[in-house]
């Protein structure tokens, strides 16, 4: 299951830049993180593209976890950032949900399958 050793890989990536970012780190260092997270985020859609079955955010909703404004709110932040998150870092971020929810609804997708 590739989906959660890339979102721990995500994971991984965003906390060493978070903490590189907090001492200042040069441009150059900013945007390798950054085109790893791209690709990183870019292996997910991937591998989720063409699966049939239920969305992210309606499993979230289904498990109770978000509730459907919730959702459109995350998915409309999503859209305002030009896509780049995924839609558990949306919400994640937003304070929304904790990452077991996140985790949860991702191994219901995958056993969906």
């Amino acid at each position: 299951m590739i989906e959660r050793t890339v979102l721990l890989e995500l994971e991984e990536v965003k906390e060493e830049y978070r903490e590189k970012e907090a001492i200042g780190i040069p441009m150059s260092v900013r945007e390798r993180y950054e085109r790893a997270l791209t690709e990183i985020r870019r292996r997910i859609r991937e591998e989720r593209r063409g699966k049939a079955g239920k969305r992210l955010g309606e499993l979230l909703v289904e498990q109770g976890a978000i509730d459907q404004v919730e959702l459109q709110n995350a998915l409309a932040e999503q859209r305002r950032q030009g896509g780049r998150k995924l839609l558990g870092e949306v919400l994640m971020a937003l304070g929304l949900i904790k990452e077991e929810a996140l985790l949860s609804a991702l191994r219901m997708q995958e056993n969906e399958n």
